[in-house]
């Protein structure tokens, strides 16, 4: 009871640091573009405080990822690292935070927003369906699954964290199209690392826990979905389904920047 009583205060503690450096960030943003005379838009410069935040915690939890993962290799049921249980309430409170900030950043992007909550919630859920989804699935099902997990398992923690590698990169692409740069060299390289780590450590690194599991107790991939509880299988296909969703978006940008063509905001999911 005590270990969930301060989690939960590191919970609401780090919620509110994510959202002031979000506002922080806004602010300086303003300063800045204001500075600069740049014609940058309320909706755009709070777009890209997301996104510097967002990276500020891909940033943080793939070093705890990694910590954790090289920490556990050796034996990856029973190795523990304090990080994989201390990061769940800090990375969990993330989601819930950008949540509202998503909410924010949707209302600044609209043009009248609707007078009644219910028809500024309506519009942003409508808007952001998926994306909200992953959040409220992250925040319900994987954060207590590595909560409660007796102890054990740190290493697939670790590789839980490391998913966060590719945010940098999706996040760069906000702020690059933002300013206008989709056109630059900087924006197609950006794009060709942030398919890479994507596919990498958001899609192969599912096989790649199996198949580490596997490798310590002899078993093929079939054999370690039919011994782990189904819960832990249920939790990395909610996860999953959608990173290989967004993966063949970007994917299907990059044939169509290859063709010379220019993506759109409803292209390149950024809203």
């Amino acid at each position: 009871m005590n270990n969930l009583l301060i989690g939960s205060l590191m919970c609401g503690a780090s919620c509110f640091g994510w959202m002031g450096l979000f506002y922080f960030s806004n602010h300086l943003l303003t300063c800045y573009f204001r500075a600069k005379k740049w014609n940058i838009s309320m909706h755009h410069t709070m777009n890209m405080s997301e996104a510097i935040v967002s990276s500020i915690q891909a940033f943080v939890s793939t070093v705890c990822g990694f910590v954790v993962v090289v920490a556990c290799r050796h034996d990856v049921m029973r190795a523990a690292h304090s990080l994989a249980s201390g990061y769940v309430w800090i990375g969990g409170s993330y989601f819930i935070y950008d949540t509202i900030a998503m909410y924010k950043v949707h209302l600044a992007s609209l043009a009248e927003a609707p007078k009644c909550l219910a028809g500024r919630v309506n519009s942003y859920l409508r808007r952001r369906t998926l994306l909200v989804l992953h959040h409220v699935v992250v925040v319900t099902v994987l954060m207590p699954v590595l909560i409660y997990r007796n102890g054990i398992g740190d290493f697939f923690v670790g590789c839980f964290y490391c998913v966060e590698l590719s945010g940098p990169f999706t996040n760069m692409r906000v702020v690059l199209s933002r300013l206008g740069l989709k056109a630059s060299r900087w924006y197609t390289v950006n794009g060709i690392l942030m398919i890479i780590t994507f596919a990498l450590c958001r899609v192969a690194i599912f096989p790649y826990m199996y198949f580490a599991y596997g490798a310590q107790y002899g078993l093929d991939i079939f054999q370690v979905m039919k011994k782990i509880p189904l819960h832990c299988n249920l939790g990395s296909l909610l996860v999953l389904l959608p990173q290989i969703h967004w993966l063949r978006l970007m994917v299907l940008g990059a044939f169509k920047i290859s063709r010379g063509a220019t993506l759109t905001e409803a292209d390149e999911k950024i809203d």
